[in-house]
């Protein structure tokens, strides 16, 4: 229904085929008479196939994206009809236009009455959205805080349409109002399969979709020899021989790129030698092994430093001997490689260390901050006074791993992030000069060539006025550096400024939420499938996921700050620069696999399982429909077994080639089962939002005990407010573990895609594709690969176990705070 308004130009034909003022001889179109009556006839059935067929090309070409589209929604039923309704009201306004216009300039009049509507339209129109916003005060954030792109977007999307429209009404008054509209749609829809259609594009396009655009071109072709013929013997059409010239040559232009295209499409080739996926997973064996191989190149102390100095251009912290011991003693298999605390504390190595202390003690003396307080001193580690007591439990969990190792740390204080959310956005230009900054220091402090003593001189003291039993500030007292930015969208504000100056996401706006952004995939994709895990992380190229994500749309809890403030997060998304440390979530426990209730993947049941809340993000303003959660709750449970997959299947029986073939849904659905569901009730909502998501998803009561998970062959991971904690405990789970997270975790380095887990792209486009290669097609799971589904959850299952202990939790967290300390 979104290309309705194709057939707008076969209406206006249609009307001026048949309608009484076709025939008067002050109209411009075909002359009276039997003849000219059937060539307007002719002419209305031209532009009939035209729109016919290009609507269908379209139709099959596009393909939408898994923001969703309400099936239980009080407006749902009403959507055609209002969008066919709309169709014919702007057919009547178009031929209305074109009266008026008809009836000469010369006058005042028409120009009058064009402007009168005008007026009454655009009053119409601000009175119907102030109604919806005093109905829905929900919107009122989104329509009245709109950043700098949205504003650009909108001013030349007025100026392009107010010249569209003005020019078009000007035509009106020499020409029928289907040869503007003709011509406007044409190139539109030509602009569009030119954009969406290249001998890359995913995926290729079927025969059916060229024989239709080929069909849809020809038929243009006989619509401009039919305005040709009339600018020539009659004069009817009003075509004077500059515009029928101009016409001829854009036409002859057009099929000159649209032969060219055809012929492209035709002679490349869509067969490959083999799967996408077997030659990712064969990629990432060889790039895990080439990590592994490099992460652990020390045998000695001695090593280690020579390691350090070389790789990250500057002598290693003092106490790292006691590091080393304490890692080799737990029998790390990880020694050299820690390129995410170097990345962390790189722009760090640009402020002075009294700085530092002093952006600590402003977060912690301000409990409006959410930031928690943690001393380490003499050996220990304490909170300080004012945590808030609900994340007590996540500051007492860190302690304890810290006091593992704090006697060999030295004195300092630590902001915790007590939110899930990250918080430190720093603009792109700034953080460059941060890092350029750091590389100079560490160069400068490269020449000493030796082991610096931790500084115990008395300037360097933190400050303690927030170990009073009173905070020094009220609970009240803001932060001139953080800002209030919960419920309401972070992704241009926050999300993007990291970004180069020329990136996608800073220039474009994504407004079609329906449609898929295939140009905000390729850079990260193969085919259908994930091949780059860090890249897709990137918010740069993907102005598109500003509306699919809970954090981009609504985070719950959001204090952000855009100077490099030193907050120590859980996780983060790219672009953020938080410090990252391993999750006390995890490290206490708060989800296990129990290894007593483990299942042998062979004996699992080959089903999709997920059970979880809608926690990953405030749903507010309609925007719960482009959350990742909810997207995958609804994709799973409102699957129409009719619709068609293009998948990647082999063309013989030996499995040589692989080609596209267009399959139905039912044959995924019909190999492996769907056990998917929201549970509990609506949480992070308006009143409204919660009703909605309440009629459209079902909402198990039942509880689900976490340990059930482990009956089952496929678990997929999501977001929650911030990072999932159960990813852990289903990787030792040796179920095979389909990943889609934005924020990124301590471990990101240690562990490969396609070869310890299966990555799934934000969007969730590809979750057909992933279920049709590993667990087959129809009943008997035909062309399933359950041997390379096993081989992944095995990898998985063996490596979690080496590297992600609470040992490695550790060791992590003992290394990052003596290089931080240091």
């Amino acid at each position: 229904m979104y290309f309705l308004l194709i057939f707008l130009p076969f209406l206006l034909s249609l009307y001026e085929a048949t309608s009484d003022n076709g025939s008067s001889s002050q109209q411009l179109n075909f002359a009276v008479s039997k003849t000219v009556r059937s060539n307007a006839m002719r002419y209305a059935l031209l532009v009939g196939v035209f729109t016919v067929s290009a609507f269908a090309t379209v139709s099959i070409s596009t393909q939408r994206s898994t923001y969703i589209c309400p099936v239980t929604g009080y407006g749902s039923k009403f959507v055609p009809i209002s969008q066919f309704l709309g169709l014919l009201l702007d057919a009547g306004i178009i031929i209305s236009l074109s009266t008026v216009a008809q009836d000469g300039f010369e006058s005042s009049r028409p120009k009058l009455l064009l402007g009168r509507l005008a007026f009454i339209s655009a009053g119409a129109l601000s009175m119907q959205a102030g109604l919806f916003i005093l109905r829905n005060p929900e919107h009122m954030i989104w329509s009245f805080h709109l950043d700098s792109r949205i504003i650009c977007d909108l001013l030349f999307a007025t100026v392009f349409g107010s010249s569209f429209l003005a020019s078009v009404v000007y035509l009106m008054s020499e020409l029928r109002p289907s040869i503007p509209v003709t011509v406007a749609t044409c190139v539109s829809i030509y602009t569009y399969y030119f954009s969406t259609h290249t001998t890359e594009s995913w995926p290729s396009p079927s025969r059916s979709t060229v024989v239709l655009s080929s069909i849809a071109f020809l038929s243009m072709a006989g619509i401009v020899r039919l305005w040709r013929e009339a600018s020539r013997s009659q004069r009817s059409m009003s075509l004077n021989g500059t515009c029928s010239r101009l016409l001829m040559i854009l036409f002859v232009f057009m099929s000159v790129l649209f032969l060219a295209k055809k012929s492209s499409l035709i002679l490349h080739t869509s067969k490959l030698s083999r799967h996408p996926i077997d030659y990712l997973m064969s990629n990432a064996q060889h790039t895990s092994d080439q990590w592994r191989k490099q992460a652990a190149t020390s045998h000695s102390l001695e090593d280690a430093v020579y390691q350090y100095q070389s790789r990250y251009g500057v002598p290693p912290p003092p106490n790292f001997d006691k590091w080393y011991e304490y890692a080799t003693a737990r029998g790390s298999l990880i020694i050299d490689d820690f390129e995410q605390i170097n990345n962390d504390l790189l722009p760090f190595w640009a402020i002075e260390p009294a700085k530092i202390r002093e952006m600590t003690a402003h977060m912690l003396e301000r409990t409006w901050t959410d930031a928690g307080g943690l001393r380490i001193s003499n050996g220990s580690s304490r909170l300080t006074p004012h945590v808030v007591g609900t994340h007590r439990w996540s500051l007492d969990g860190t302690s304890s791993i810290i006091n593992k190792f704090a006697q060999w740390l030295p004195d300092m204080d630590i902001a915790m992030n007590i939110n899930d959310e990250c918080r430190v956005a720093v603009p792109w230009k700034a953080m460059e000069d941060l890092k350029k900054r750091g590389r100079l220091a560490r160069r400068q402090l490269n020449e000493t060539k030796h082991l610096q003593p931790f500084s115990t001189h008395a300037h360097q003291l933190w400050p303690d006025t927030y170990m009073q039993a009173e905070p020094p500030y009220s609970p009240q007292t803001i932060s001139e550096y953080f800002a209030e930015a919960s419920i309401a969208s972070s992704f241009t504000k926050y999300g993007v400024i990291g970004c180069p100056p020329k990136s996608p996401s800073l220039k474009i706006s994504w407004w079609n939420k329906g449609f898929f952004c295939a140009d905000c995939v390729s850079p990260h994709a193969l085919g259908p499938f994930l091949s780059n895990w860090t890249l897709s992380g990137s918010l740069c190229h993907q102005p598109d996921l500003e509306n699919l994500h809970g954090f981009h749309l609504s985070p719950s809890s959001f204090k952000p700050t855009t100077s490099l403030f030193p907050i120590f997060s859980q996780s983060k998304m790219p672009g953020f620069s938080d410090i990252v440390f391993p999750s006390p979530w995890n490290y206490v426990d708060k989800v296990t696999f129990d290894p007593s209730k483990g299942v042998a993947f062979s004996e699992k049941e080959k089903t999709v399982f997920w059970r979880g809340g809608t926690s990953e993000g405030y749903a507010g303003a309609d925007n719960w429909e482009g959350m990742q959660r909810q997207r995958f709750v609804h994709l799973a449970n409102y699957a129409q077994g009719s619709t068609r997959l293009d998948l990647i299947l082999p063309t013989d029986a030996q499995g040589t080639d692989y080609s596209y073939r267009s399959i139905p849904l039912s044959s995924v659905l019909s190999a492996t089962n769907i056990d998917v569901s929201f549970v509990g009730e609506p949480v992070r909502c308006y009143d409204k939002e919660c009703a909605a998501q309440a009629r459209e998803f079902y909402f198990n009561t039942s509880t689900v005990d976490f340990q059930e998970h482990w009956k089952y062959k496929y678990l997929f991971d999501f977001d929650g407010a911030g990072f999932s904690g159960r990813f852990m405990p289903f990787l030792e789970s040796g179920s095979l573990v389909f990943r889609a997270a934005s924020f990124r975790q301590w471990f990101e380095e240690r562990l490969t895609a396609w070869k310890d887990y299966v990555p799934v792209d934000t969007r969730l486009h590809d979750v057909w594709s992933l279920l049709a290669y590993f667990g087959g097609l129809g009943k008997g799971g035909e062309y399933a690969h359950e041997k390379e589904a096993g081989k992944i959850a095995e990898a998985g299952k063996d490596w979690a176990s080496k590297v992600l202990r609470k040992e490695d939790m550790e060791i992590y967290m003992f290394r990052l705070l003596l290089e931080w300390g240091g």
